[in-house]
């Protein structure tokens, strides 16, 4: 560290975050570590947390790379807030010319390519020959430079677009190799020389998830230049690695190393730098015309799985069923519910018994249906490890899809070849083994006794289809059709492909994966979704007046090309800003929103705004020194607005509306996430509607960014995020667009309704989990309801943030259970007064489970049990002040009392006392007469003794002491055999095996 860095102290106190994050940076660089990464959210203060580290820390001069030079100019103003001892003739530049103490440029500034230049032309030329000569369209490379240098003279524009796009190529081919400061420009290459000449000792990379391309490339080159200074990367969000180079991806994990602080916005919020906000999510179902579609490729897909189910033997078999399935026309746009089977294969389930070793193949076989036990176990082999039969590569023989299904399961054959136990299968191939088996039963089949069920809380119905289809069919048309000698199988192979690339599912060489689907296009871009503006809105206006600062957000401002399957469904601007913007000034409430659409290349202006908006534009444009000739072209309901006069330009007429925004002139405004996204600034807004469907967490997070920042003008701000979603669950991609808001939530942390901070969609709702929305597919209308009502609920759910009290990091454990099933009647004690609700009834199963651990010396310090009511039914359930690896055995022990009966080796019942009206108790007032009512004993349920209180007799007697105790009278069943084992046939036949739906979740307080 330098002895002649002036003393510049900051005129201000840190924040509790930023005092954190320096604390941290103080250890690591004392320990010698030259390079931080540090993540926090917008607002949180990452420039005065860099200054401050610059100043106070490193204090060495210093060199600041922002992504635009708006953020270029942040840094240099925020200097103002700290002071330095002496005179410092140049403390900040933002002139590259002259690098100060603090120099603060844009990344273009120092990785600017050379263009152009005869060094890389030549390269750039051959690579396009190479690419003419591998595309067929020239022979050799004199036949392909005569057809380039034609394309020379002749079409002189595209022949230099196309050679920009073989430079960047060949630069980037450079750069990865450890080249890129031989391409830089030389204006790049004289500003990296003058700042390594002013001793820079530290560089501030400020939203450094931008350096995972020609940036990063150019900056990684540029540190060894510069002698290896100290580097700080500052983001708001960790970069998106999707479609990135593997290199790229790899410099920059080396470069910047483990996030070393991150600021949780929740921090920030609670320490009252960030507005709060509330998570809100509104459901729309598609269009009729829509359902149609979906309903239509639905049921193309269910009848050729039909047909993969039975025997397919001849190639005019299968080009019947070619015929059949394209001639399909129009279907009920809505079905019961999807099965993907006829009901002839689900009439029947089929019951296996295990193959013997050592039996001969003639002694199993049988008279059995279809898919009988003697048979499949005929072509099994003896089921034994490593079996006697089938290998990975066997020829296939035609076997029907359930068939060749349980064949592979009894023999446990990967694709590489046959293991010698179950759980080396599953392991293996997770996904399949639990697919597989899942498809199976729900086409009514039972499995093999040495095939075990899935070992998960929810029934096989419960799993999206599509997650279930997709393992088994990729691995059935891989691994069997395709591999037929029968060219009947091959073609129905890619009927398979076909209609499985409908739903957005693209069967390679090497797998199954991710494409684009025309059915999940709809869901994402349902006319439905627009139109649910109105009510949303209408909501808001209602509740906040003129104070309502809305913003609509969509992909783009019209969609890209639409493909011929959808083209009826989908026009250009469906899903798009203007088709939001349209969908408001059509309907009375929210034309008076006054709404205005900012793109990159629009402004659309309300008719009844355009007069007022040409005045306040005027005068803005005159305040700020622009001359701008306004322009007005008429339109149905809106205006176009075109401005002539060089300085108009996106980061003009943004910022004019912008301010127009804050000011009041409009309400509502609609762009797109490339315009209102990173960068761009409206503290005022209070409501965002977000119709995007971006998923990555950079992305999201940078969006809703925008709506919690604080306006000094509302102390009481709180924003409420709106998603919009489509979903259509009785169809395989009915949830496309619910499992894509789940993604979007992935990284999002949000209040909950019992005022716990939780990461994930449950913080939305309870219902909301990754699976599926559970409960609600007919529903969406009390759902949406709910949501407009919790809307109105702003003081309500800024109390529930507790501003001002301190944050904890770290995550506490907790289960959430709905229903408990059985929480009616009396507690079956002598006195109990009120009936079970779920909250006491958790409260006491919560206990007796406690306790029983306690004393059975499994946790030391178990902290205090919270039980918590939430919307839907719910209850939250965990333990506070409790050391992870205790509340971690308390989740799952509760868990395994409170969920679905998974094979527990003992069981015991819960019963209660339920009232009996005698003749007394009906005649007498109710509030009178229900002291004469009688009360007896009745079963509701049966529970799993937990798993680690049921190893021996001891521990299931402290177990059922604690039960018998606080929650029902009840003896423990060993389940295995005997009585236990026909009391649980019981319960699943008679309903009182519970179905509580169990989530095990991370919140903080």
């Amino acid at each position: 560290m330098s002895h002649d860095f002036p003393e510049i102290r900051f005129q201000g106190q840190l924040r509790p975050s930023q005092a954190d994050a320096v604390k941290i940076a103080r250890r690591k660089l004392a320990a010698g570590q030259r390079r931080l990464h540090i993540v926090a959210p917008p607002g949180s203060g990452k420039t005065v947390l860099g200054l401050f580290l610059w100043s106070d820390c490193v204090r060495l001069p210093a060199l600041v790379l922002s992504p635009n030079s708006a953020i270029q100019a942040q840094w240099a103003d925020k200097i103002e807030l700290f002071s330095a001892a002496g005179t410092e003739p140049h403390l900040v530049s933002t002139d590259s010319d002259q690098p100060a103490l603090l120099t603060s440029l844009t990344y273009q500034s120092v990785t600017l390519p050379g263009r152009g230049g005869a060094d890389d032309e030549g390269p750039a030329i051959e690579l396009w020959q190479d690419k003419l000569i591998e595309a067929g369209q020239a022979k050799d490379p004199q036949e392909a430079a005569v057809w380039i240098e034609d394309l020379r003279r002749h079409n002189r524009s595209y022949y230099e677009q196309r050679m920009r796009g073989y430079r960047k190529q060949i630069r980037d081919a450079a750069s990865l190799a450890g080249g890129s400061l031989e391409l830089l420009h030389a204006s790049s290459l004289r500003t990296l020389q003058r700042l390594k000449e002013r001793g820079v000792g530290l560089i501030i990379l400020d939203e450094c998830h931008h350096l995972l391309g020609h940036w990063g490339r150019v900056l990684a080159d540029a540190h060894e230049l510069l002698d290896q200074p100290v580097v700080i990367g500052l983001t708001a969000t960790p970069p998106d690695r999707e479609g990135k180079r593997p290199e790229d991806i790899q410099r920059y994990d080396e470069f910047f190393g483990e996030v070393d602080y991150e600021v949780p916005v929740p921090a920030v919020v609670k320490d009252g730098f960030l507005a709060p906000s509330q998570d809100l999510a509104y459901f729309v179902r598609p269009t009729r015309e829509e359902l149609t579609f979906i309903a239509n490729a639905d049921e193309q897909l269910h009848e050729l799985v039909a047909e993969l189910c039975r025997p397919v033997e001849t190639d005019e078999a299968a080009r019947q069923v070619d015929v059949a399935l394209d001639a399909q026309s129009s279907t009920p746009a809505r079905r019961a519910s999807p099965d993907f089977s006829s009901g002839a294969d689900r009439a029947s389930p089929v019951r296996y018994r295990t193959p013997v070793v050592g039996e001969t193949t003639t002694s199993r076989m049988g008279n059995g249906g279809p898919a009988s036990a003697d048979r499949i176990a005929a072509r099994a082999g003896t089921g034994g490890a490593g079996g006697s039969g089938a290998s990975s590569d066997e020829t296939s023989t035609g076997e029907p899809l359930s068939d060749w299904l349980l064949q592979v399961l009894i023999q446990r054959r990967l694709p590489t070849g046959v293991v010698k136990d179950w759980d080396s299968f599953q392991k293996r191939d997770p996904t399949f083994a639990l697919a597989a088996r899942a498809f199976l039963l729900r086409r009514g089949h039972e499995l093999p006794p040495q095939v075990p069920p899935p070992e998960t809380d929810v029934g096989p119905e419960e799993y999206p289809e599509m997650a279930l289809l997709t393992p088994v069919l990729d691995r059935y048309v891989r691994h069997h059709l395709r591999r037929s000698a029968d060219a009947a199988h091959r073609q129905l192979a890619e009927q398979v492909v076909r209609r499985l690339r409908m739903l957005g599912v693209q069967i390679t060489e090497t797998g199954a994966q991710a494409c684009a689907s025309p059915v999940a296009r709809v869901m994402a871009y349902s006319q439905s979704k627009t139109e649910a503006l109105v009510p949303i809105l209408s909501a808001e206006l209602q509740l906040l007046g003129e104070r309502l600062r809305a913003v609509v957000v969509a992909d783009f401002e019209k969609t890209s090309a639409v493909s011929a399957e959808v083209e009826h469904l989908l026009d250009a601007e469906a899903g798009g800003a203007i088709a939001a913007f349209k969908q408001l000034i059509r309907h009375p409430h929210t034309d008076a929103l006054q709404p205005i659409l900012v793109t990159g290349s629009s402004v659309l202006v309300d008719d009844d705004l355009a007069p007022a908006f040409d005045e306040a534009a005027q005068q803005w444009l005159v305040q700020e020194g622009y001359e701008v000739e306004l322009e007005f072209g008429e339109e149905d309901g809106f205006h176009v607005i075109c401005g002539k006069g060089s300085d108009w330009c996106p980061r003009v007429y943004v910022a004019l509306i912008t301010d127009l925004f804050q000011a009041g002139l409009t309400k509502c405004l609609v762009g797109t996430r490339g315009l209102l996204g990173e960068g761009w600034d409206a503290s005022k807004i209070n409501v965002l509607i977000d119709l995007t469907t971006v998923t990555t967490s950079m992305t999201v997070n940078q969006l809703r960014g925008r709506s919690i920042r604080l306006d000094a003008d509302d102390p009481q701000k709180l924003a409420n995020n709106w998603d919009v979603v489509c979903i259509a669950p009785e169809f395989s991609k009915g949830l496309d667009d619910y499992l894509r808001f789940i993604a979007k939530h992935s990284t999002l942390f949000g209040i909950t309704d019992d005022g716990a901070i939780e990461k994930g969609v449950g913080h939305v709702h309870p219902a909301f989990t990754e699976l599926k929305p559970e409960g609600l597919e007919g529903s969406t209308s009390l759902l949406n309801t709910e949501m407009l009502t919790r809307a109105g609920r702003r003081d309500e759910v800024r109390e529930l943030w507790k501003i001002g009290q301190p944050y904890s990091a770290e995550p506490i454990r907790a289960l959430e259970a709905s229903p408990l099933g059985g929480s009616g009647g009396f507690p079956p004690f002598k006195g109990a007064r009120e009936q079970w609700n779920d909250a006491s009834l958790a409260l006491a199963i919560g206990k007796a489970v406690l306790l029983s651990l306690c004393d059975a010396e499994l946790l030391g310090h178990p902290g205090m049990l919270h039980v918590g009511q939430r919307s839907g039914g719910y209850v939250r359930m965990f333990l506070e002040e409790a050391r992870d690896e205790e509340a971690a055995l308390f989740t799952q022990a509760l868990h395994e009392v409170l969920g679905p009966l998974d094979r527990p080796r003992y069981v015991i019942t819960r019963s209660v006392h339920a009232a009996r009206d005698t003749w007394l108790s009906m005649i007498l007032p109710a509030f009178v007469g229900r002291y004469f009512q009688r009360r007896e004993l009745r079963r509701v349920m049966l529970h799993a003794v937990p798993s680690v209180l049921a190893r021996n007799k001891d521990l299931v007697a402290v177990f059922e002491a604690h039960w018998n105790r606080y929650v029902s009278p009840g003896e423990a069943l060993y389940a295995h055999h005997g009585p236990g084992k026909e009391l649980i046939a019981q319960a699943r036949r008679q309903g009182w095996a519970s179905k509580a739906r169990v989530h095990e979740k991370e919140i903080f307080l």
